[in-house]
């Protein structure tokens, strides 16, 4: 009963922040992370769509590093743990689906924030393969040095970061229409 508690006033904490910050970037971005970590990791058997790595441009640039870093740390991080804590196991099918997850993917996400708000002159699809990248390799070096003999998965890296930045490309507009 503790825990729901506990779950309850963090849920609560992150509605009331989504809410006091406002408009439609926000909106977007959470709605748009909290599906991907809450629904679609729990069937994902494909790499889809890096829905932290969009919400964390979009949110930067339309409202600065500041709530974008308090961006990273509550709706990627908190709110899907409570939500996936509440459903729990149900209609999982990804073997990779955690409940809760904190790691190196967090903080290498909040350093992504202040690089996306330092470069925040440039095009947005500029933007997103400078962060695309810098993600893949850290994280990379982050499994290296997790694992013996890590051999990273080319194919799956370029065909990640061709399909985002596709994303980006095909719908530039509307992210540019979305954060001025």
């Amino acid at each position: 009963m503790k825990d729901k508690l506990i779950y309850s006033l963090i849920l609560i904490i992150a509605v009331l922040f989504v809410y006091f910050i406002g408009g439609p970037v926000i909106i977007f971005a959470s709605l748009f992370v909290i599906f991907d970590k809450c629904v679609f990791s729990r069937v994902n058997v494909i790499p889809g769509p890096e829905s932290v790595t969009f919400t964390t441009v979009l949110v930067t640039l339309a409202y600065g590093w500041e709530i974008g870093l308090l961006f990273c740390f509550f709706v990627p991080m908190l709110i899907p743990m409570l939500i996936n804590n509440f459903i729990g196991e149900k209609g999982v099918i990804n073997k990779d689906f955690t409940l809760a997850g904190f790691g190196i993917g967090n903080i290498i996400d909040l350093v992504c924030v202040l690089i996306v708000y330092s470069l925040r002159i440039l095009d947005i699809f500029w933007i997103m393969l400078i962060i695309i990248v810098f993600k893949h390799a850290t994280n990379s070096i982050a499994s290296a040095l997790k694992t013996v003999n890590y051999v990273p998965d080319y194919f799956g890296i370029i065909l990640n970061s061709l399909f985002n930045l596709s994303l980006v490309f095909l719908f530039h507009s509307f992210w540019l229409q979305m954060i001025v």
